[in-house]
Parts: structure tokens; sequence; C-alpha cells
């Protein structure tokens, strides 16, 4: 009877430490796309052809966020496509989650929605805070000029307003920020400028950096609010991984191969743990995942796939 009554004991405690076990909630991933898509993807060059190509390259990528720019009235026909929740954020910025949207942050008396704005989604549990980010084009990244020292370089950019635009951004993030060891904040979307993170000693002979190390404001500021470059931090060494998404035409001068659109990122809860740019030139063939499509935008895009620990 002891003998039966102990095996009998020993089976509820072995099922009792399973259940513990398997009933523990593991890790999440969550993979977020960044894309500048141009003018909807619709451009009068290209029409249609682009735009599904655009949602095409998007279903075929799995992301489970993205992050579109320039999504000028493409909204309806990507949210179906992918069939995700969505947001428009603006005519320019909008978000697509294939986990549920619980509030949208958008801050226009501080901001404008053109250039910022964001969600909270819950993912299997796990908060979420999701931003969407465009700052000025001029001065014209691809018109950086060769032969200037870094601080004239930085003159340079801080002629335009990006610096000023990114500062106002961080200022509205801060709350979210002090926050994000709980909710995790992940920030994506085209910055139209360079990084301090390739522009480098290693590199300043390299990709028409003319000589030059350059602290480009808007990728510190972002370093300095604590916010992790995804794909620097994937790819650490900018010779071997330059991570383009803007001015690959070879025929173009000059053709430095920049990287201007970016998945930032930070939290204790949420980790990198893969992350690439994919680029083509607009209108030619984009072999991806096995797949060819034609590349419909003037930018590269950014995926990157994050490992989430619940709190």
């Amino acid at each position: 009877m002891k003998r039966w009554y102990g095996l009998f004991l020993g089976l509820i405690l072995w099922s009792g430490a399973l259940s513990c076990s398997y009933g523990k909630s593991g890790p999440e991933t969550l993979s977020v796309l960044a894309w500048n898509i141009w003018h909807a993807g619709h451009s009068k060059a290209y029409g249609e052809t682009a735009c599904n190509a655009v949602a095409e390259i998007l279903r075929t990528s799995g992301a489970d966020v993205v992050l579109v720019v320039e999504t000028y009235g493409a909204d309806t026909k990507l949210a179906d496509a992918l069939g995700y929740y969505h947001r428009s954020l603006s005519n320019n910025l909008s978000v697509y989650s294939r986990y549920p949207i619980r509030k949208t942050h958008l801050f226009p008396d501080s901001i404008s929605t053109f250039n910022f704005g964001g969600v909270e989604i819950d993912v299997a549990g796990q908060k979420v805070r999701v931003f969407d980010m465009w700052i000025h084009y001029l001065p014209d990244a691809s018109d950086v000029p060769t032969g200037l020292t870094g601080s004239e370089l930085l003159a340079w950019e801080k002629s335009g307003t990006r610096d000023e635009e990114t500062a106002r951004i961080l200022s509205i993030l801060r709350p979210f920020i002090d926050e994000s060891d709980s909710v995790p904040v992940i920030v994506g979307g085209d910055f139209n400028s360079h990084s301090h993170l390739d522009w480098t000693e290693a590199t300043k002979d390299l990709f028409n950096h003319g000589g030059a190390v350059v602290a480009w404001p808007v990728s510190r500021m972002m370093a300095e609010a604590g916010f992790i470059d995804s794909f620097r931090e994937m790819n650490p060494d900018p010779i071997i991984h330059i991570g383009t998404t803007w001015m690959t035409n070879p025929q173009a001068e000059p053709n430095r191969q920049d990287r201007i659109d970016y998945v930032y990122y930070q939290g204790k809860n949420i980790r990198a743990v893969a992350s690439q740019c994919e680029d083509c030139l607009t209108g030619k063939e984009f072999r991806f995942r096995g797949k060819t499509f034609f590349y419909p935008s003037d930018h590269g895009f950014v995926y990157t796939k994050f490992r989430l620990d619940k709190n």
C-alpha cells in the first residue's frame, strides 16, 4: 500500500513540475521592418506595378510590424494585403501590426504627425511601443561635400533642422524611455542622415567619405538617449556590412552607398537577435527570400528581429 501511495505521490509531484515547466511563458519574437516606400509605391514612372511590389515584398518579409514612410494613400491597400491591424498616423507615416494595436500616440502640439507618431501593441501580453519617424531631407544626405573635415561636415549638417527635430522627438519620448524597462520602445524610419557608427576611423578612406570621421548628430543623440542601432549592433563592422539604404546607383556621384534608415530600440526585456538592410536600384529586379520582385522604392529597408522577455 505504501509503495503504491509513494508512486502515486511521485506521479503528482512529477506532473506538477511538468506543468510548471511547460506553463511558464517563454520569450516571444518580434520582427520589425522600416521602409520609405517612395510616394506610396506607385510613382508616376511605375504605377500599380510598384504599389503591388511593395505589398508583395512586405508580405514575403513576414515582418510582424511594418513602419512605412511616404504612405501617401497606400494605407488600405497595404493593410488588406498584409491582413494586419494598422494606424495611419498621417499622410506620410503609417504602422501595420500583426498584433493588436491598443493605443495610438500622436503629439501634434509638439511635432507634426507628418514627422513622428506611434502605437502601443500587445505581443502575447507584453506591451511594446513602436514609433515611426521621418525627419527633413535637407541638406540632402546624397550631397555631402567630400574633402571637408569632420567639424566642417557637422556645420554642413546643422545648416538644416534634423538635429532640432530629433531633440524635440527625444523630449517627447522621455516619459516612454523612462518606462522602457517595463514597456520596450522601438523607433524606426527614414532619418535622412548618416550614422557616427559608419563614418569612423576605419571607413574614412572608403565609400567616398573623403577622409572624414564624423560624429553625425542625429545618430549620436539617439545613442546618448539610450537607443541601440539594431543593424549596427548585429553587424558591428561597417567595412564588411555597409548597410546601404540609399544612393546605390553606380552612375550617381558621389556613390557613397549610404545608410540613412534605421530601427532603434531600448528596454530591459528586449534585445535584437538579427538585423539586415536590403536595397536595390529603383525599377530593377530584386531577389529576396528566394523570390524575384520589381523594386519600387528609392530607399532600402531595414528588417530587425527582436527577442522579448516577459516581465
